[in-house]
């Protein structure tokens, strides 16, 4: 068996792409944590490559399941509470409701772009727990996955302050989408987020592509603020995404925030816990602003 800290040296460093962040949160030092990564490969005599600058364990596929066990039972220890359980964030949700980090848990960085990456940490169990924005969660009939919604609020778009449109709502009075598709509109690779592409593509909107794995604000917000581009925004990422303002159309999208398991743990006493702590540090964003509610635990819990 991988010992504890050779395999949480691999997983932390593969999650948060970086021996410094792993040693960071493992405390140690950048060389120690690279020595127990080439331990922990080596057993299973796998190797690190890199592509779209994250890391990927590859190796003959025996190996690879015998590495998966090894992590179904260093997880299982997790659990029993033999170490911190570690849960990833959007870069809204991250700062909002991760900080401070819930106890027994601990955060990654909270940037990653899309639903491929934080569902494959899921799945290879590198990750306890995703909190992330709707729609794009996991289906209540996947059989791999339970999507634990704490919150629902609607999306809305926005535009910098002195945009065109703007200026044409003034003179001219209310918008159309036709107006609004004039414009550029945030657009990420396909698949990233199926779900809002394929409606806002039905509405002319997502035309204006840009590449990113890894939340940059000076190209998703920023566009917005610098360009003529059209962003996208819920009550939460307004909190973060600086000086932009709602155009009065509105999307048919909710959105909102859920907590993502593997189902073996959904029912887990402390998954259980942390729902109900982030519907406790939503309570003040709900209080000031009714368009974000609070989902109740269902009642047959």
């Amino acid at each position: 068996m991988l010992s504890l800290d050779r395999l949480a040296a691999l997983d932390l460093s593969l999650w948060l792409r970086s021996g410094q962040e792993a040693g960071e949160r493992l405390v140690l030092n950048q060389s120690n944590v690279s020595r127990r990564v080439n331990q922990a490969l080596g057993l299973f005599e796998l190797k690190l490559l890199k592509r779209e600058q994250e890391w990927e364990v590859e190796g003959p596929e025996p190996n690879l399941t015998l590495l998966a066990l090894e992590r179904h039972v260093h997880q299982t220890a997790r659990w029993l509470g033999q170490g911190l359980l570690r849960i990833e964030g959007t870069y809204w949700s991250g700062p909002l409701l991760l900080t401070p980090e819930p106890e027994g848990w601990l955060g990654g960085r909270h940037d990653t772009v899309g639903v491929q990456r934080p569902l494959q940490w899921l799945n290879d169990r590198v990750i306890d727990a995703w909190l992330t924005g709707g729609p794009d969660w996991p289906e209540p009939d996947d059989p791999t996955f339970r999507t634990l919604e704490v919150c629902t609020m609607p999306v809305h778009l926005v535009v910098a302050p002195g945009h065109p449109l703007l200026q044409q709502l003034e003179r001219r009075g209310p918008l159309d989408w036709d107006d609004v598709a004039a414009f550029p509109s945030l657009a990420l690779p396909p698949g990233t987020y199926p779900k809002v592409e394929a409606s806002l593509r039905a509405l002319g909107l997502w035309s204006s592509p840009i590449r990113m794995a890894r939340y940059q604000r000076q190209r998703w917000e920023g566009k917005s603020e610098q360009e003529l581009q059209v962003g996208y925004a819920t009550v939460l990422s307004e909190q973060v995404a600086g000086q932009l303002v709602r155009l009065p159309l509105q999307l048919p999208i909710r959105s909102g925030e859920a907590l993502v398991v593997r189902r073996e743990w959904a029912e887990h006493p402390r998954t259980l816990a942390l729902a109900e702590l982030l519907r406790q540090r939503l309570e003040p964003w709900a209080a000031a602003h009714g368009e974000l509610v609070i989902t109740s635990p269902p009642a047959d819990r």
